[in-house]
């Protein structure tokens, strides 16, 4: 039995699902949509440790490759990273800049004098910037498709199915559905607040504290009603009352997610000493 039915108005329906606005999951029928959540977060984990753990450049190049091998086979494709991910990008060329300008160490590869001043590029400054960018975009960029592909009341409903206690299930499941709620209430008191003729745009801090004064009043009073309507629905339940629940659908591991649970580790590992024992750079 669902105990946010009664608990929330019927207009976020098309909001429910995402874990922030405009980071949200996006529904498919391609492989990695249908792959069992657990998989996916135990690839998503390795690869993050791996992606710190290689120390070369060449490590980055091919994990960002194989990145956006996973973009494609999601069916979300090249152009659908550049244009959710475009402020990352831009933040880890920045990255790369600072580094390119700022260490000066390793072998001189470049110089140009500008008036007085004088820019220099040096090897070390090159391969630390690169390797920076790449990590920054591999884990963000990583941490989006694991977003875009999983199904957050899946993926909450297979932790509690493996282990996970319940309670701290419910709080992860009202946790996402609460953050898209918040946001639209946010935009309708906004909107109603702009309507009346209050100005609350803008980055002046007089402005800054008087969107506190409008917008934090009506969000607590929300919040408190929503917290108070979920609490009635949670006991006339019986929530927390047996140390176990059932659940409608059944997402236990097949013994083929086993597999690839144990085998997904053994792949980076192996992909780990290869590039730390084949490549310097």
């Amino acid at each position: 039995m669902n105990l946010y039915h009664n608990s929330f108005p019927k207009r976020t329906s098309l909001i429910i699902k995402g874990f922030i606005p405009g980071i949200s999951y996006v529904e498919n029928s391609s492989w990695l949509h249908n792959l069992h959540p657990l998989v996916k977060l135990n690839m998503l984990i390795c690869f993050s440790l791996t992606v710190f753990a290689v120390p070369s450049c060449m490590g980055g190049i091919i994990l960002f490759s194989v990145l956006l091998l996973f973009y494609g086979l999601a069916r979300l494709g090249l152009a659908f990273f550049c244009r959710k991910l475009r402020f990352i990008l831009i933040f880890g060329l920045f990255i790369f800049i600072v580094q390119v300008l700022v260490v000066k160490e390793g072998s001189l590869l470049w110089q140009f004098y500008l008036g007085p001043a004088k820019l220099s590029l040096w090897s070390e400054g090159l391969l630390g910037g690169l390797s920076m960018m790449l990590r920054f975009i591999n884990i963000i960029g990583s941490s989006y498709l694991f977003v875009a592909t999983t199904d957050p009341n899946r993926l909450t409903y297979s932790l509690m199915q493996a282990g996970l206690p319940y309670r701290f299930g419910f709080m992860l499941i009202t946790s996402l559905r609460f953050i898209p709620v918040f946001h639209y209430e946010l935009e309708q008191v906004k909107n109603a607040h702009l309507a009346k003729g209050i100005d609350i745009e803008g980055l002046s801090p007089r402005k800054l504290i008087r969107a506190f004064r409008y917008l934090l009043v009506p969000l607590v009073i929300s919040a408190l009603s929503k917290v108070d309507d979920l609490a009635i629905s949670m006991e006339s339940r019986g929530f927390g009352l047996y140390p176990e629940r059932s659940y409608l659908d059944s997402w236990a591991l097949s013994s083929r997610d086993k597999i690839a649970m144990l085998m997904v580790p053994l792949i980076f590992l192996l992909f780990y000493f290869a590039m730390g024992s084949k490549f310097a750079w």
